[in-house]
């Protein structure tokens, strides 16, 4: 592939993680709010998102096989033109029974854009440029998850507007996709060990995922609820999860930049602990106005590198077919913490009071801890990409 073909395809993909953030962020709050005026209860509009998230689990078992037979360009433009289809089937009929089946498919196409788009990131990206790379990658992803309130606020959620809205910034947001992706071949995926074997040898990236996306996930639900709780009103709540959103758009460059410089198993030790303390402060610092905004700015970028250092390391540790297996494993590693994530969280802050929503996170942190420790000490013998 030459260098300007390459640089074309690298747009495509990053577009691609940019619709699934995009995705994420709009419909979790979208639906929920729908539904909540609808007078759905609690417990089923949390079974409606926990379908959207089991998607994920389910499709990625199948999703390298399906992208070697197809191939990963036309599964992604297929997913998109679905997701913005479905869309405004859901502002047509937007009945809790009717959005089950249809919030699968849904998850269902963003687990397929996420998946393609991380294995090609990786066999795009140079070894030497690999962390700037995905660092551009992760901050329009983030771009897409910071738009999503913003366009809530625009829109609003009553009617089709919401719905239209997002199916056409959707599609604009895939265009790179249609014009500069050309057929790429996709390595089927090992059959040596599969999942078990992957995270195995890499527990602290694998298990990161989980922690990180019952984080986000969680936070994501219940930081509204949770800032009224400490005294922010609605909008001054969503501002925040914006802001949060930014954070991971603008400094996970700079941070890509020093990870592509450093010991990345180090600098994910690091960012595991300062998110920790964050989340042990954050209940002293989203209250003090201009420092709130600061505080959860940097939350947002330092949190975001648990998950882009992540696919750097996968990059940096597999290859070929190995590859396909373990940006699966990573990705089918999210949808479980999404799964887990809200429903520790919810029941915690029922048991012991919403104003504990920062602690029961951090306390999901805890027992993955030692193992990027674990794997900073082991991280100086020499190891060869495993294909």
């Amino acid at each position: 592939m030459g260098s300007k073909q390459q640089h074309l395809s690298l747009a495509g993909v990053i577009a691609a993680m940019a619709v699934v953030n995009l995705v994420y962020g709009i419909t979790f709050p979208l639906f929920a709010l729908v539904l909540d005026a609808q007078g759905v209860s609690k417990t089923m509009i949390g079974l409606s998102t926990m379908v959207q998230a089991l998607a994920v689990v389910v499709l990625a078992p199948v999703a390298p096989r399906l992208m070697a037979r197809f191939s990963p360009t036309k599964i992604m433009q297929s997913s998109v033109i679905i997701l913005a289809i479905l869309f405004l089937f859901a502002g047509w009929f937007p009945n809790i029974w009717f959005w089950f089946p249809l919030r699968f498919v849904v998850g269902a196409g963003t687990a397929m854009l996420w998946i393609a788009s991380e294995s090609l990131i990786n066999t795009l990206a140079r070894e030497n440029w690999r962390g700037r790379i995905i660092g551009i990658y992760s901050a329009l992803g983030a771009a897409g998850f910071a738009m999503a309130p913003i366009l809530l606020i625009a829109t609003g959620s009553e009617g089709m507007l919401p719905f239209v809205s997002t199916s056409v910034i959707t599609l604009l947001a895939a265009l790179p996709l249609f014009w500069s992706m050309t057929e790429m071949p996709f390595e089927s995926p090992a059959s040596r060990g599969g999942f078990g074997k992957v995270i195995l040898l890499i527990p602290a990236v694998m298990l990161g995922n989980i922690a990180y996306a019952a984080a986000v996930e969680s936070i994501s639900t219940f930081f509204p609820i949770y800032g009224q709780y400490m005294g922010l009103s609605l909008h001054m709540s969503f501002g925040m999860m914006t802001v949060i959103g930014l954070g991971g758009m603008m400094m996970v460059l700079p941070l890509c930049w020093l990870a592509d410089h450093v010991n990345r198993s180090a600098m994910l030790v690091y960012c595991v602990v300062l998110t920790m303390l964050g989340l042990l402060v954050m209940p002293y610092f989203v209250t003090i106005h201009v420092v709130s905004l600061v505080f959860v700015f940097v939350f947002g970028g330092v949190s975001a590198m648990i998950y882009t250092l992540g696919v750097i390391l996968i990059g940096e540790q597999f290859k070929g077919a190995m590859l396909a297996t373990a940006t699966t494993a990573f990705t089918a590693c999210w949808g479980m913490g999404s799964i887990i994530g809200p429903l520790i969280v919810g029941a915690g802050m029922d048991w012991w009071g919403v104003e504990y929503m920062a602690l029961i996170i951090f306390v999901i942190f805890l027992p993955y801890l030692p193992f990027p420790v674990r794997a900073w000490r082991s991280a100086s013998r020499p190891r060869k990409a495993v294909h």
